[in-house]
Order: C-alpha cells, then sequence, then structure tokens
C-alpha cells in the first residue's frame, strides 16, 4: 500500500502535471487566437489598401485619358489652323507669282500691239509685282514645309527678275543712238528673256503646282 506521504506527492505531481498540460494548451489557444486575429486585421488593411490603390488607379487613369484627350484635340485644332494658314499662304503665293509671271512675260515679248503701254511702263509694271511677290513670300516663307521649296520659288523669282532687269538697262536710250554691238546686245537679252519666260518659267511653274498641290492635299 502506498503510504500518505507517497500518495500526496503522486497527487500533486500529477496536479503539476494537469496544471502544466492546461498552460500549454491556454497558451497555444491564446497564441492562435492572436494569430487569427492579427491576420483577419491585416487581411482588411490590405483588402482596404488594395481597394485605395485601385480607386487612385482609376482616378489617374482617368485623369490621364481625359488629358490626353484634350492634348489631341487641340493638336488636332492647331494643325488644322496651320493647313488653312498653309492653304491661305500658297494661294495668294501662286496668285501673286501668275500675276508677276504675266507682266513680266509681256514686257519680254516680242510681239507688241499699237495703243499697248511702252516697254517702260510695262517693265515697271512687271517690277512692282515681282517685288510685291517677294514681300509676301519672304513674310510667309515659314508656312512652306520645307526649304528646298523656298530655294525653287527664289531661284524662279531672281531668274524673272535678272531677265527683264538686263533688258531693261537697254531701254534708256533709243535704238538710233545705240551703235550696232550695243543693239546686238540689245537684242540678245531680249531673247533671252523672252525664251526664259516660255521656256524655263512654265516648267518651274508646274513643279511647283505640284509641290502645292501635295501640301493642300496632305
Amino acid at each position: 500500500m502506498i503510504d500518505f506521504g507517497t500518495q500526496l506527492i503522486l497527487s500533486g505531481a500529477l496536479s503539476l502535471a494537469l496544471s502544466g498540460a492546461l498552460f500549454w494548451l491556454l497558451r497555444s489557444w491564446i497564441s492562435e487566437r492572436l494569430k487569427n486575429a492579427i491576420k483577419h486585421e491585416y487581411d482588411e488593411k490590405l483588402e482596404s489598401h488594395k481597394a485605395q490603390l485601385q480607386a487612385q488607379t482609376a482616378v489617374e487613369t482617368e485623369r490621364l485619358r481625359s488629358q490626353l484627350s484634350m492634348q489631341a484635340t487641340e493638336h488636332a485644332v492647331r494643325f488644322q489652323r496651320l493647313h488653312e494658314k498653309r492653304a491661305e499662304v500658297i494661294g495668294q503665293l501662286y496668285s501673286l507669282l501668275t500675276e508677276a509671271y504675266w507682266k513680266a512675260s509681256t514686257f519680254a515679248s516680242p510681239m507688241e500691239w499699237a495703243g499697248e503701254p511702252g516697254k517702260d511702263e510695262k517693265y515697271l509694271d512687271a517690277h512692282n509685282s515681282l517685288v510685291a511677290f517677294f514681300q509676301y513670300f519672304d513674310k510667309n516663307r515659314i508656312y512652306l514645309p520645307t526649304t528646298e521649296l523656298c530655294d525653287s520659288i527664289d531661284q524662279l523669282i531672281q531668274g524673272i527678275r535678272k531677265h527683264i532687269t538686263r533688258f531693261s538697262m537697254y531701254l534708256r536710250h533709243k535704238d538710233e543712238n545705240l551703235p550696232a554691238t550695243v543693239l546686238e546686245k540689245k537684242h540678245d537679252a531680249w531673247m533671252k528673256a523672252w525664251e526664259f519666260m516660255e521656256q524655263e518659267v512654265p516648267a518651274a511653274r508646274s513643279k511647283l503646282e505640284a509641290e502645292f498641290r501635295a501640301i493642300l492635299s496632305g
């Protein structure tokens, strides 16, 4: 038989073991509850953060879309205005060029009719038309898309001016007062001016017309 002391010791040991097991179970239960509570709180905060990020992203995306749409509209409006201005400039350029060519061609023409203005008056008209064209061209060349096109126009105008100016120099004196060699040079300058108007200018104008049409249809 187990005496009372031994029974007391065994009872105390059993009680201690049970207390320890109960404490471990309680601690595990509390730890698990804490973990679950922390995880639940973390999940809630994570979902809330995701929702905020999604909302911010949606707002930012819409803002960016609206900004891009406004920029595209502004760009389209600027392009349309530029195209309209370019069309206006090209129309006026071509009109002035045609008028200058007609007057220069009339001045250089070897055919003269009774009642027509004299060569001096025709030269003044041609000169003034060329000046009007060049002034408009020089002020608005920024609207033409390439330097090559501007150079082509410059060369054409310089060519017309060179030939009519060279011929006009011989008009300061009457033919009867000029030596035969000077009269020959006058006739040569006259014919070269006329050939330039009849051959080179139409070809250059056709090239410019093609470039103008390409710009306006672009």
